[in-house]
C-alpha cells in the first residue's frame, strides 16, 4: 500500500491548525479527513476506516481519552493507529493516553515537517508489521509471499498467479473492503467493469480451494478477507 492510499483523520478544535496539518499531509499524497467535533469524529472514523487518527487531548463533549477508548472498542478499527497531539506535556496525561490505547503522543507545538515525518514513520513501521503478521493471523491460512505459496491447515495449495495475487492483496488489510475498481487496477492494471466476470470467477475459484469462510462478498461493492 502506498502512502496515496493512506487515510488520516485529524481531530482538533483549532480550525487554523487543522488546515495547516491537512495541507502538509495532502501535499505528501495522504487522504485527509478533519473534524472539530468528538461525536462526529468517531462516526467518521467508522465510515472512513482511516489508517491513522491524530487527536487533540482537550476536546469538548468527549475528550481525546474518551475518543481513543471508543475507537479502540470498534473491531473494524483494530489496526488503526491513534496518535495524540496535545499541548499537555505532563507525564500523567501521556500515561492516560497510552493506557487508553494510544500508539504515540506528540507534544504541541511541533514543526509541520517533523509532525509529518513522525506520522509517516509510524505508518511505515505499522504497515510493514501488518503485512508480516498477516501470514500468521489468518486462522488456518498461511500466505508466503516470497515463495508464492499458500498453506491451508498446514496443507500446501497451489494457486495460479492471479488468484495468489488477489488473495495476497485482500490479506494485506483483513476486513477492509476492497472495491472491484481497486482490485482490478491493483491486480490487472486496468479497471474491469461490472459486466466482466473476471474478478468473480477468480473469487469463486479461491472459495472452491479455501472454503467459504475467508472471503466475504459485500454486494455491489467488493470483497474482504475475514480473519
Amino acid at each position: 500500500m502506498t502512502k496515496q492510499n493512506f487515510k488520516i483523520l485529524l481531530i482538533d478544535t483549532d480550525a487554523e491548525l487543522l488546515l495547516a496539518i491537512e495541507h502538509a499531509l495532502t501535499s505528501e499524497g495522504f487522504v485527509v479527513i478533519t473534524s472539530k467535533n468528538s461525536r462526529e469524529a468517531i462516526n467518521l472514523a467508522v465510515e472512513a476506516l482511516p489508517q491513522l487518527v491524530l487527536v487533540d487531548l482537550l476536546m469538548p463533549d468527549l475528550d481525546g481519552i474518551d475518543i481513543c477508548i471508543e475507537l479502540r472498542h470498534k473491531p473494524e478499527l483494530e489496526n488503526t493507529l491513534i496518535v495524540f497531539h496535545s499541548e499537555r506535556n505532563e507525564d500523567y496525561s501521556q500515561i492516560a493516553a497510552f493506557n487508553a490505547g494510544a500508539d504515540d503522543y506528540i507534544i504541541k507545538p511541533v514543526k509541520q515537517r517533523v509532525l509529518v515525518s513522525r506520522l509517516k514513520a509510524l505508518l511505515k513501521r505499522h504497515t510493514s508489521h501488518n503485512i508480516e503478521i498477516a501470514k500468521t493471523l489468518l486462522t488456518g491460512l498461511t500466505i508466503d509471499r516470497e515463495r508464492y505459496l499458500i498453506f491451508l491447515e498446514g496443507q500446501e495449495i497451489v494457486l495460479p498467479r492471479k488468484e495468489f495475487e488477489l488473495l495476497s492483496l485482500l490479506s494485506t488489510t483483513p476486513r477492509k473492503v476492497f472495491t472491484r475498481k481497486e482490485i482490478s487496477q491493483l491486480i490487472w492494471g486496468y479497471e474491469i467493469y461490472a459486466k466482466n466476470r473476471t474478478i468473480d470467477v477468480h473469487i469463486r475459484k479461491l472459495r472452491e480451494k479455501l472454503g467459504d469462510k475467508y472471503i466475504k462478498t459485500i454486494k455491489g461493492i467488493g470483497y474482504s478477507l475475514e480473519v
